[in-house]
């Protein structure tokens, strides 16, 4: 019998387990349907921060992701891989490491949602806490000895890509902004990122490494959850393949942290969703909830750059340095647009890219089972652009990298620009009705899945319960929540 069981081993369920289990007496079991190691066994090419070199191993798919799991971004589009991150760290362990909080405004709002504690008042020692930043230790605002150390490349250092992107935005009207994190700021920064050296720092390696030595934290991978149990409305334990062997475990409290695609899987296979659709499944319903419902994704598009050369990054981590954040000037909210580069795309390789996307989403699509079998991955959908609002984002994205291929900065670097999948000339006059079939066609996800256990339903404590996805990427937040959420059970609360 354990006090607590957290399910996912990611960058909530790390955090949850590792400060549970700072509390002498407490026993926590965290459950990982991958892999387990210490940070000191990570496979050479993990302990990297040049994330296209570890999407580009095939090896890695099978161990660390869903390789089965796939999604479908928008109407127009046919289901797709989608990657999330499995084992030890979760996402955070595979991941471009890129460290964004959500701005002021995404916290203000989900605690006006009815999200009691949420605010950015509220939230802002908990941001400090969980992290070292090396570059503005002594700002209020920031941490200086939390588990996530926060670093930023100098800006004398960008490499080819980085360097005219900062010249061209500059240009035109971004202003330059130190530190992306700081409360208010928008227009061009270093991007900042979690890693210390040359070294990743998952979340294995920040929270749950200093953590396995304590009696109270016991961890197991190659641990499938298939659904939590329940005694009444009372959850009392996970039913797990652990090992190829099905077996019970029971406990006090149950910890979802299993991701926005698989913690309301499994919430649906307890029982826990749309009854109508559960039973269909052959689930019996104990409660009716839109479980499933309300996911988001941030809605992208590449500028891709024939460049002339091979990008030259002067013996520094090949990665992307730099971010935009932009108000589009739809709607009442700010921060609605990102640019950012993505790093190399391979050795040798004279190709580059400058990314796009919507940073606040209307849209929402859903996840739902396709069977009770737990290694069966749900059906996702997304339905990105399909609230307008989202479309004239997107276009005022669009725009913003098509006035960046057209720049002198660019066309010196680059022999040729183009937009999406389908390699269309930034420069190609679209209506609106063009511009919308291109769009669905295009548009990308940018794995930052949230929002399909949307506070109010069942908690499952990582990006899945926010209101709305964060206006960053969300690994930040994803350990953010898993901070808040530990500390408000040891304080006795639940919200």
């Amino acid at each position: 019998m354990y006090d607590t069981i957290v399910v996912g081993a990611g960058s909530a369920g790390a955090a949850v387990a590792a400060r549970l289990s700072e509390d002498d007496g407490r026993r926590v079991l965290l459950l990982e349907a991958g892999p387990d190691y210490r940070s000191a066994d990570a496979v050479p090419m993990l302990r990297g921060v040049e994330p296209g070199k570890v999407h580009l191993a095939r090896e890695l798919a099978a161990s660390h992701t869903f390789p089965d799991l796939v999604a479908t971004r928008s109407s127009a589009q046919q289901p797709l891989p989608y990657i999330r991150g499995r084992g030890a760290g979760g996402s955070s362990a595979i991941n471009g490491l890129f460290a964004i909080r959500p701005p002021r405004e995404d916290f203000d709002g989900w605690a006006a949602q009815g999200c009691t504690g949420w605010s950015f008042d509220d939230v802002l020692p908990l941001l400090t806490a969980m992290e070292s930043d090396q570059d503005f230790p002594d700002e209020p605002y920031h941490g200086a000895h939390g588990p996530t150390p926060i670093v930023r490349p100098r800006r004398e250092d960008f490499a080819t890509v980085d360097a005219a992107v900062d010249r061209i935005t500059e240009r035109l009207g971004h202003p330059w902004a130190p530190d992306h994190n700081a409360p208010g700021s928008t227009g061009v920064s270093p991007y900042a990122y979690n890693s210390f050296g040359t070294e990743r720092v998952s979340t294995n390696d920040a929270y749950l490494e200093p953590a396995r030595e304590r009696p109270g934290l016991e961890v197991r991978g190659d641990a499938l959850v298939d659904r939590v149990l329940f005694s009444g409305s009372r959850a009392v334990g996970v039913r797990a393949v652990a090992g190829g062997t099905v077996v019970e475990f029971r406990s006090a409290e149950v910890v979802l942290c299993a991701g926005a695609i698989h913690s309301p899987a499994i919430l649906q296979r307890s029982g826990i969703g749309p009854a109508a659709e559960l039973r269909e499944l052959g689930v019996d319903p104990l409660t009716d909830l839109p479980v499933g419902h309300g996911l988001q994704d941030h809605p992208g598009i590449t500028l891709a750059l024939g460049l002339h050369e091979p990008v030259d990054y002067g013996g520094l981590p090949e990665r992307g340095q730099l971010c935009v954040r932009f108000d589009t000037g739809v709607g009442e909210e700010p921060d609605d647009g990102m640019l950012g580069t993505p790093g190399a795309l391979g050795v040798g390789v004279t190709a580059g890219g400058v990314i796009g996307w919507v940073n606040r989403v209307s849209s929402t699509g859903r996840v739902r089972i396709a069977g009770t079998d737990p290694a069966l991955d749900p059906s996702v959908d997304f339905d990105m652009l399909s609230a307008p609002e989202d479309m004239q984002r997107f276009r005022a994205v669009v725009d913003e990298l098509r006035r960046i291929a057209a720049a002198p900065e660019m066309k010196e670097i680059a022999a040729f620009t183009a937009l999406g999948a389908e390699l269309v000339s930034p420069e190609t006059p679209m209506t609106d009705d063009e511009f919308a079939r291109f769009s669905l066609t295009n548009v990308v996800d940018t794995v930052h899945a949230s929002g399909s256990c949307r506070m109010g339903s069942p908690d499952a404590p990582d990006v899945v319960v926010l209101p709305w996805v964060p206006r960053a990427n969300t690994n930040l937040t994803a350990i953010l929540v898993g901070e808040k959420i530990a500390r408000d059970i040891r304080g006795g609360r639940t919200g």
